[in-house]
């Protein structure tokens, strides 16, 4: 498992993995020990990864790479109110990045650059450009990140629940016409189709 950083709406999941893998008796189809690699800051969230002898943190930090099966995946820093990373991950069938939490930078820039997919944080409208400003995205930034780095295609995560998402996803297409909001159980491809659009399917 992979976290960007330690804020708790990224890792709160891990409390639910821990307890079910402690159980291993009743969920024989979990592995044995499971590896949640995250920034080693703040030392309290990080300490939390290790539990028992089920899960273990292992420190990541930027310009770090990790080979799994036959991807890589490097790491680069990220702005946030905490340590941040965000991701890209190469191999055989293209290229993905993934923003983390951070507000615009070069370093996400590098990290998107040229990617088939990009998943980027868009959490929040011009409007409240202001108010994201310290460790965040708007859409409308996200979609600008997109085109400087050359990415395919653009999804939209880390949404805030109370905004109009159509409103959200105009503001990227402004300025990144290629750009989709992420939807919850969906499958994602590195493949475009032929006009550029984001293709989609459920996943089983």
């Amino acid at each position: 498992m992979i976290l960007s950083h330690l804020h708790f709406d990224h890792f709160s999941d891990v409390t639910v993995l821990r307890c079910a893998a402690a159980a291993q008796e009743r969920y024989k189809e979990l592995p044995h020990h499971v590896r949640i690699y995250a920034p080693d800051q703040p030392e309290a969230e990080f300490s939390f990864l290790t539990y028992k002898e089920v899960t273990s943190g292992k420190a990541l930090s930027p310009g770090m790479s990790l080979k799994v099966g036959s991807l890589k995946l490097t790491f680069y820093q990220g702005v946030h109110g905490l340590p941040s990373l965000a991701v890209r991950i190469e191999g055989p069938g293209g290229v993905i990045a993934y923003s983390g939490d951070t507000r615009p930078c070069d370093a996400l820039i590098e990290a998107a650059k040229g990617a088939d997919l990009f998943l980027c944080e868009a959490s929040g409208i011009e409007a409240d450009a202001d108010y994201v400003a310290p460790g965040h995205l708007t859409a409308r930034q996200a979609g600008e990140i997109a085109a400087q780095a050359g990415v395919r295609r653009l999804l939209l995560t880390h949404i805030w629940p109370l905004y109009d998402e159509g409103r959200l996803l105009q503001e990227c297409r402004d300025v990144f016409p290629h750009a989709e909001i992420v939807q919850e159980g969906r499958c994602y491809s590195t493949m475009g189709s032929p006009t550029g659009r984001i293709e989609t399917g459920p996943c089983f």
